[in-house]
Formats: C-alpha cells, structure tokens, sequence
C-alpha cells in the first residue's frame, strides 16, 4: 500500500523522435533523385515566400509543398512509408487514450497536408524553425555522401525549454545545453512533433544531400 506523503519525481510530456529505416530504399532511390530531376527541369526556381523573397534556407534547391499530387510511382511507395511512421509514432504517443477506446482495432486516415524535396548544395542549411497545421513532421533521406558526420549533413533539435538565467550546474546542464543531433544516413525517416524547432547542419559532401520532408495529420476513422 503506497503512502500518500511519499516523495515523487514525475516525468511528463514526452517528447517522440522516432527513426525508422526503409527496406526498399535501394529498389527506389535511383527512381526518386531521376524524378527530382525532372520536376527541377520543369520547375528552375527554388521556392520562395510570399513577399518574393528566398525562404529561410541558403544554398539549395526546394521543391513547392505539394509533390504528392505529382504522380511517381517511386514517390507514391516512399509516401506509404512514411505514412506508416507517422501511425506508429501517433499510436506510440497515444498509448493511453488507445486502450481507452471501445473499438480495439482502430484504423487511421493519415492526411499528408504537405511534401518536397530539397537539393543541398555544398554548404547548405536549412535554419531552425517549426512547422504549423500538422501534427508531425519528418525528414526522410534520400541521399547523402559517405563523408556524412553528426555534423555534416545531419538534422538536429533545440530543446522546447531554455533558460538563460540559469549558469550554475544544477539549472545550465539541465536547461540550457538544448541540443540534440541524429545523424543522416540513406533511407533513414525520422519523425518528430510539429512544435520542435529543427534545423540542419551544413553539409560538405562532395554528393548533393537529398531529402523529402512531409508534414502530416493523423485522424482515426469513425466506426460506421
């Protein structure tokens, strides 16, 4: 029998990164970079904002936010998969409210609201930010160099909480070092919550990094 005066440390609100590697990566990554090549052809200018100016990226290539209605059959297999990371990043941050449900096999509508590629050239960034209208986001990577590092080509995270105010040990190490970094490597999807600021390293690869990045809304279907 517990004691209600007993001391307690609670870890809450979680935050999910997931990584997931795709078997058919090697069947549809030749496929992938010929189909980038020609929506590059037929459309020569990276994607701008809405006062005309570059977006917040150096260097690169960005396709428009709406390649899923591009009909490639190699793109449509790389979607299914990373729809399925997003259901199982979505069930595995859902777990309470799932076995709260009367229907034990409930089937999801995953809705990609948005998806592009972007072509790194040498020295290429994409600066933090966060993405809005979704639930989760990811990073899927398409291509990149054997001279990928933790720092070279990877995409990290800033830590939702820092605190500048903090210097001594017990609040710096625990606030303020808010950094977390995963590694590019070949189709490796990784999938994390909207509200995380990301962004990526440099890369100085001799091979254009390559990457699809979707931004999705997961719903569960209504039992008829």
């Amino acid at each position: 029998m517990s004691n209600k005066n007993e001391n307690k440390i609670h870890t809450m609100w979680p935050i999910y990164i997931g990584e997931f590697f795709n078997p058919e990566h090697e069947e549809i990554k030749d496929d992938l970079i010929e189909f980038f090549k020609e929506y590059e052809k037929k459309n020569p200018k990276s994607r701008i904002n809405k006062t005309g100016d570059p977006v917040e990226n150096y260097n690169l290539y960005e396709s428009q936010y709406n390649l899923h209605q591009e009909k490639n059959p190699a793109f449509e297999k790389l979607l299914n998969f990373i729809s399925m990371g997003f259901i199982t990043m979505s069930n595995n941050a859902n777990k309470a409210s799932l076995t709260n449900l009367d229907n034990k096999d409930p089937k999801f509508n995953v809705k990609l609201t948005e998806t592009w590629f972007i072509r790194y050239e040498k020295g290429g960034v994409v600066f933090p930010h966060n993405h809005q209208n979704c639930s989760w986001c990811c990073v899927y990577y398409v291509q990149i160099g054997k001279d990928s590092k933790e720092k070279n080509g990877s995409t990290y995270f800033l830590k939702p909480y820092t605190s500048a105010n903090s210097t001594d040990f017990g609040g710096a190490n625990y606030t303020y070092y808010g950094t977390s970094v995963i590694k590019g490597d070949e189709g490796k999807l990784v999938i994390w919550p909207n509200f995380l600021y990301h962004g990526s390293h440099p890369y100085s690869g001799d091979k254009n990094r390559i990457i699809v990045s979707a931004n999705a809304s997961i719903n569960l279907n209504k039992v008829k």
